[in-house]
């Protein structure tokens, strides 16, 4: 996980209306509505509405709906603006893989229609998600792509959030002068005095530029600025940027009362934006939704069915000889489609148990994120404020506490997910080798090729990929007595193959198949759940050898 050098203050996109109504006027237009197409714009500008209140379950719910009426009429348009709307929901959320896929999908339905304002929205969106994934020549590529667009329709406000989203992510990878001058530039852009939240983007990140350029004062004065607007203002996402800046920025010029004052108005904030609650019924809403949609084709198949059993009916009536024949032509299409039908039972189990996966996955990041970024930094914060007083004994013994504590929450913090991942899944892998070759009498070598190093990984599997080599490492050396472990990680095609071996006396295939062991389990639903295979040889006294294949796809 990179630290950051700044508060981004990125823009999301939601797809809307010129004609401002209440909710209350929307749902009545939306109960007397005609078409499919109708309803689907209503459901969109009720999303819009929610979504600037902050509601972004209800705001998902009324996007997810449109979504399907535009799907059902084939409507281009409708459907671009759906996903894109569905993607931001999913960034303020922090669900980053399923936002991804949604701002992928307006991108392909607005090229198709050459909507150049819908696609300069979809590209901001894609370009945020990869911003967060820290993949910057990608955020960065996108987000130029975006402001191309937004000339070509003249569209101001668009110029304005296209610039300013571009300065954060220039501020991100250090290219500080860049970035100011960029985000100068979209203040050419905001039309009103009024318009609060784009002041208080652009003051924020100004300050956070100036103040990690060591221009104090300059940052002061843009803190200021801001704050004529955040006192009275409704949205919680921003006073929580506002409280972190003001903190980092009495921090940097020593005033730690001041810091963990502001620091503490920051935790508050933040604790009401996102909770684990609102993350998990998004998910499921997701879910929902997917399996209505091949709920109703079954259905639709079904109703088929009864049309022609109804027909073969009264055919037999009259021909005896063809109820005969119909009979067994129907038990054989019956048979058939009960086979597609538990197949794709099957198939909807599968996706809903990977999707409480990778949900798991996600949660653990985020909670290991959250501990280091607010627990940790608030115990620092406290630890400092200590530091500065006069030293005692009692003073002592609280500052063991803390240190203990910032221990233990690093330890928690590592167990959800290792510290190693922070600098990608090669590195991570290396340094589990010099732990065992530390800490034990068995050594370990790894070979990995410089192709396999470049490649990029989703923060999900490397965490699974790490868990598996760990897990199957652990066995070799406390099970199967080895003083000798390979790994070797090598790529055919699109397929990545993970090779550990040992020189142990071996382990039964049987045993290891039946195993009733946590640790085998895990290994082989996390091989399961990135879609990959498991093959183990074995032979007492002639050591084990797992060849792991994935799909190279992330």
């Amino acid at each position: 996980m990179r630290t950051k050098h700044f508060i981004p203050i990125l823009i999301l996109f939601v797809i809307i209306t010129s004609k401002a109504q209440s909710i209350s006027v929307l749902n009545k237009e939306l109960e007397k509505s005609k078409s499919l197409k109708e309803s689907s714009k209503i459901e969109s500008d009720l999303g819009r509405i929610y979504f600037g209140k902050g509601d972004f379950l209800t705001a998902q719910k009324f996007f997810f709906a449109a979504l399907e009426k535009a799907e059902k009429i084939k409507n281009d348009h409708l459907i671009a603006s759906a996903c894109n709307n569905i993607s931001a929901t999913y960034m303020e959320t922090e669900n980053d893989s399923q936002a991804e896929n949604y701002a992928k999908r307006s991108i392909d339905f607005n090229k198709k229609i050459r909507d150049h304002e819908g696609l300069a929205d979809a590209y901001n969106s894609l370009a945020n998600v990869y911003y967060f994934q820290e993949k910057d020549h990608l955020s960065l590529h996108y987000f130029s792509e975006s402001i191309k667009e937004r000339k070509i329709v003249k569209d101001s406000a668009g110029l304005f959030a296209g610039y300013k989203n571009l300065g954060s992510n220039l501020f991100e990878i250090g290219k500080t002068d860049e970035a100011i001058k960029t985000i100068e530039q979209s203040l050419k852009y905001i039309s009103k005095k009024t318009d609060s939240a784009k002041w208080i983007g652009s003051y924020l990140t100004l300050s956070q530029a100036y103040l990690y350029s060591g221009k104090s004062d300059k940052a002061k004065y843009y803190l200021d600025q801001c704050y004529q607007y955040i006192h009275n203002y409704k949205d919680k996402s921003k006073v929580e940027d506002y409280y972190y800046t003001v903190s980092q920025y009495y921090e940097k010029t020593g005033n730690t009362t001041e810091a963990f004052k502001n620091f503490k108005l920051y935790a508050k904030y933040r604790d009401s934006v996102i909770s684990t609650a609102k993350n998990r019924q998004l998910s499921e809403l997701n879910l929902k939704y997917e399996t209505e949609k091949k709920q109703n084709l079954i259905n639709h198949q079904n109703f088929e069915l009864k049309q022609k059993n109804t027909l073969l009916i009264f055919i037999g009536a009259f021909f005896l000889i063809a109820i005969i024949v119909a009979y067994f032509i129907y038990k054989n299409y019956r048979f058939r489609q009960d086979k597609k039908l538990q197949k794709e039972i099957f198939r909807q189990k599968e996706v809903e148990t990977k999707a409480l996966f990778e949900g798991e996955q996600n949660e653990r990041i985020r909670i290991a994120r959250d501990l280091h970024d607010s627990v940790g930094q608030m115990l620092s914060l406290i630890k400092m404020n200590l530091s500065s007083q006069e030293q005692n004994l009692e003073n002592e013994k609280v500052q063991n506490l803390v240190d203990k504590t910032i221990s233990e929450v690093r330890t928690i913090s590592h167990n959800l997910i290792p510290e190693e991942l922070n600098f990608g899944i090669i590195p991570a892998l290396e340094n589990l080798a010099d732990k065992v070759n530390s800490s034990s009498s068995t050594k370990m070598e790894i070979d990995i090729p410089d192709e396999i190093r470049t490649l990029e990984f989703q923060k999900q599997n490397e965490l699974s990929i790490y868990r598996i080599v760990q897990e199957v490492v652990n066995n070799m050396i406390k099970h199967a007595d080895a003083t000798s472990v390979n790994l070797l990680i090598k790529k055919t095609e699109n397929i990545l193959i993970i090779n550990i071996r040992d020189n142990g006396k071996g382990l039964d295939n049987n045993s290891i198949s039946n195993s009733s062991g946590i640790g085998w389990k895990n290994i082989n639903a996390r091989v399961h759940m990135m879609d990959g295979k498991i093959k183990i040889e074995s032979e007492k006294l002639a050591g084990t050898q797992i060849e792991i294949t994935l799909p190279q796809n992330g």
